[in-house]
């Protein structure tokens, strides 16, 4: 028979009760651990939202974002601000869009004329009215503004916009703001510079040597962004005549005599090719003069119809003039992502595109009408040439894309402390 001494039995009852101790204390802490990580589930679930900041779908904060700008015309302030909107609405953000007063926008003949495109609901007008700063001080609805509760004020700036009035309006907002400086003119720029803004952003140094250094603009408060590509549209290509006519195409509200250099090209071209055919549309009346190779409609379609236009047809010819001005062409990054080539003339509207000695780039640059009849020639002929343009195009349009300017508007903006 098994004798155990007491003392044995002492350390068997000793050792059983140590081994359920550590066996309870194991349950405990898996116990612990299941309501620690359940309880932060609830907590993330449940009050995080009430002491975190809101995201967006693509990540950041999320933000309201104001513009004070023209939108749904034919000029180069009112596309910067549809292209960006666009942008930061898709990335999440909210969109509020103050627009001028048809009547005072509309004194800009030259300039301003409606499309036939619709606005968006985020789209507020008879906000402000547009002046020349010298003989009319103009309005802003602030209470119209200042009730959207904005995280960001963009305003589009040119020589038209109300500087008294919209001064008074900043010093009231607690929020960053950023003026987007579209003026071209040393001499229309003397009021719109003396803006309150946080930031002023130009496209190109340009803008900053030749206008805001002249009035001692401090250089860090300028950030060089430049203008963005608009993102292009999925259409069907649209063309007024056969496939089997070489189709060049212009648009927009330009004087007719920055067409003279295509029609007098085209009409030697139609000599030698008898498949020439020149698409215009113009919103502000048919070019006098008439031909069979020739095709006018006088209209101002939306964005969306001008890709459809494009795509159909194989060459843009893109009217511009010579001018002393600061300049970029908007009409460029509106429509350069068709990808169909764009020929204009060499000028300050594109001297900050870089082509090659000939030229040729994203885009196809001409001197006179001999530069021009030879370059037009040889787009007809070589298709090679075409791709080339065509891969060119596509860089510019990925490195200049709305949607990279947008971010760099956001992180413009995170910089600014107030």
């Amino acid at each position: 028979m098994l004798q155990i001494s007491s003392l044995e039995l002492r350390t068997i009852v000793l050792a059983l009760r140590i081994s359920s101790l550590v066996s309870i204390l194991k349950i405990s802490f898996k116990i612990f651990n299941l309501l620690y990580w359940t309880s932060s589930i609830l907590y993330y679930r449940f009050f995080a939202q009430f002491t975190t900041t809101k995201q967006t779908e693509k990540g950041g904060d999320h933000m309201k974002i104001g513009f004070l700008s023209r939108w749904g015309a034919t000029c180069g302030v009112g596309m910067h601000a549809e292209i960006l909107a666009r942008e930061f609405v898709n990335m999440g953000h909210e969109v509020v869009v103050f627009a001028p007063t048809e009547e005072s926008a509309k004194k800009e003949v030259k300039y301003y004329k409606r499309t036939e495109a619709t606005d968006p609901d985020f789209v507020k007008r008879e906000i402000y009215t547009e002046v020349d700063n010298v003989t009319e001080e103009g309005w802003v609805k602030e209470e119209e503004i200042l009730k959207e509760n904005l995280d960001l004020l963009i305003v589009e700036t040119f020589w038209r916009v109300p500087v008294k009035p919209l001064t008074k309006l900043i010093e009231k907002l607690k929020i960053p703001v950023i003026s987007v400086f579209h003026e071209a003119n040393i001499f229309k720029a003397r009021e719109v510079v003396k803006l309150p803004c946080d930031k002023i952003v130009v496209f190109d140094r340009r803008f900053y040597d030749e206008i805001l250094e002249f009035y001692g603009i401090p250089r860090e408060k300028v950030e060089v962004i430049s203008y963005p590509v608009m993102k292009p549209y999925e259409v069907e290509p649209e063309r007024p005549v056969g496939e089997d006519k070489f189709l060049f195409f212009s648009f927009g509200r330009q004087p007719v005599e920055e067409y003279c250099d295509f029609l007098n090209v085209l009409k030697k071209l139609k000599k030698r090719f008898d498949n020439v055919h020149y698409w215009i549309i113009r919103s502000d009346g048919k070019i006098e003069y008439e031909a069979e190779w020739i095709t006018q409609w006088q209209k101002r379609p939306t964005v969306e119809k001008l890709y459809s236009y494009l795509k159909g047809s194989n060459v843009h010819l893109l009217p511009k003039g010579n001018t002393p001005n600061v300049v970029v062409s908007s009409t460029l990054y509106q429509v350069i992502a068709s990808e169909t080539p764009i020929v204009i003339r060499d000028s300050r509207f594109v001297e900050t595109i870089e082509t090659d000695a000939y030229g040729f780039g994203p885009i196809v640059k001409y001197r006179n009408i001999h530069d021009l009849a030879h370059k037009l020639e040889l787009l007809m002929l070589d298709s090679e040439l075409v791709e080339d343009i065509k891969k060119e195009a596509r860089i510019f349009v990925e490195k200049y894309s709305g949607e990279k300017v947008a971010r760099e508007f956001l992180e413009l903006a995170k910089s600014i402390n107030k």
